[in-house]
């Protein structure tokens, strides 16, 4: 028992070495478990209205993923080991407006750059985090982008439009991204 447990621990430490040495980008899989990481460490820095049901702990916290799915299951295993706000998380792959209308934070996936500015048209001034990582979306209303820098994830924030939505981001948040120009 004890041989194999050094061999998997053995195994782990080379997969680790191998992520730090290959850097992210070479596994597409693993920068997306990075942003899903990402997304619920941001809510820790983001305050919802009172309107918006956070006190509620018996509903979820909603996060939606809008376009291709290239999380793989790095949401849903998050989903299933944390909590967002003192709630559990719901993952909701949305395909309309009203799914889109049910989420606390959105991230908006590269694929939906034919329908960008209608997204951002509906959730436009409501209390909904949206996220990105295509440059092309940031400007039309996206709170956070987030992208590669020197082998690592960087974001970037959008002051001015999470206070349009009334949300709050918490000045630690503001500080650790890059402003909106």
């Amino acid at each position: 028992m004890t041989c194999s447990f050094y061999k998997i621990v053995k195994y782990a430490i080379i997969a680790v070495l191998g992520v730090l040495v290959l850097g992210f980008r070479n596994l597409p899989e693993q920068e997306y478990i990075l942003k899903a990481a990402f997304l619920e460490r941001f809510t820790r820095f983001i305050e919802w209205p009172p309107d918006s049901s956070m006190d509620d702990t018996t509903k979820s916290f909603v996060i939606g993923v809008i376009g291709e799915n290239q999380f793989g299951n790095a949401l849903d295993n998050l989903a299933s080991i944390q909590k967002i706000k003192n709630k559990k998380i719901e993952i909701r792959y949305c395909s309309n407006s009203e799914d889109i209308l049910l989420c606390h934070l959105l991230f908006i996936s590269s694929s939906e750059q034919d329908n960008i500015i209608k997204i951002c048209s509906l959730i436009k001034n409501k209390p909904i985090l949206t996220v990105c990582d295509s440059k092309d979306f940031f400007g039309h209303g996206i709170h956070i982008l987030i992208f590669p820098s020197n082998e690592k994830l960087s974001f970037e924030i959008d002051e001015t439009a999470i206070k349009n939505s009334g949300l709050k981001a918490s000045y630690m948040l503001l500080m650790a991204g890059r402003k909106h120009k």
